[in-house]
């Protein structure tokens, strides 16, 4: 059982995100979940938020900031999944210090929230995406886990794939058409050759991309300021 929280003094807003979050929720129809919500900090202060899991709270309240209850919230439990959704970025570094999954702005709830719920639901174990291929020398398709892989290379007509536990496999293929089937919001092409998984995306400096194994990649340049935006979005630090 999941259980989502949100509160925000905004009625509408409250009633709008709610109706958004179900909607996500009713594709994904193997989870039960609930959705609970409060119009004002100081009810939301008063429930027992060792029981959510994702909570999305705004920043701006006529009693105390989401910042400072998000403090007081974060003292009594630090397992819960924090979503900023405010109409004001100046308050998104503060944010982050209270270790906030994604701060998102309300004029972009469309464009985020499913990266969002897809990312927090991933962490909470809820959720993993997985797709079959016919690597060569298989006699059968392989079902493989979307976050068990490191990168992609392609190597003229083949595709290597690189998994984290450290072993490889190939097979003949495009990487444009691979990067086709892979989820978008988890994979980053940064060069011509190279499919990176965003989970083990470290950071991207001096045109090459660093991973969590410490192995570094070449950044085209063309690409290498698309590739920070969107690394550092997914990160949260934007």
């Amino acid at each position: 059982m999941i259980n989502i929280t949100i509160c925000d003094d905004d009625k509408h807003f409250l009633k709008l995100l709610k109706q958004k979050i179900t909607s996500y929720l009713a594709n994904n129809n193997q989870l039960s979940y609930t959705i609970k919500c409060f119009n004002s900090i100081e009810t939301l202060l008063e429930y027992n938020i060792s029981k959510v899991n994702i909570l999305f709270l705004d920043v701006r309240f006529k009693a105390m900031s989401g910042i400072d209850a998000a403090k007081i919230l974060r003292e009594l439990s630090s397992y819960f999944i924090l979503i900023f959704v405010s109409s004001y970025i100046e308050y998104a570094p503060a944010g982050y210090s209270v270790n906030a999954f994604r701060y998102i702005l309300k004029e972009q709830i469309d464009i985020f929230l499913d990266e969002a719920l897809n990312n927090a639901l991933f962490q909470l174990g809820y959720k993993r995406e997985k797709i079959t291929f016919k690597f060569i020398g298989h006699e059968f398709n392989s079902l493989v886990y979307t976050d068990t892989i490191l990168y992609l290379e392609s190597q003229l007509h083949e595709v290597h794939f690189h998994f984290i536990d450290g072993h490889d496999t190939y097979l003949y293929d495009t990487l444009n058409n691979i990067q086709s089937k892979l989820p978008s919001n988890e994979f980053i092409r940064i060069h011509q050759s190279y499919l990176v998984n965003l989970k083990y995306f470290l950071d991207a400096k001096n045109y090459q991309a660093q991973l969590y194994n410490n192995q570094k990649l070449p950044i085209s340049q063309k690409l290498f300021s698309k590739v920070k935006k969107q690394l550092y979005l997914y990160k949260g630090k934007l």
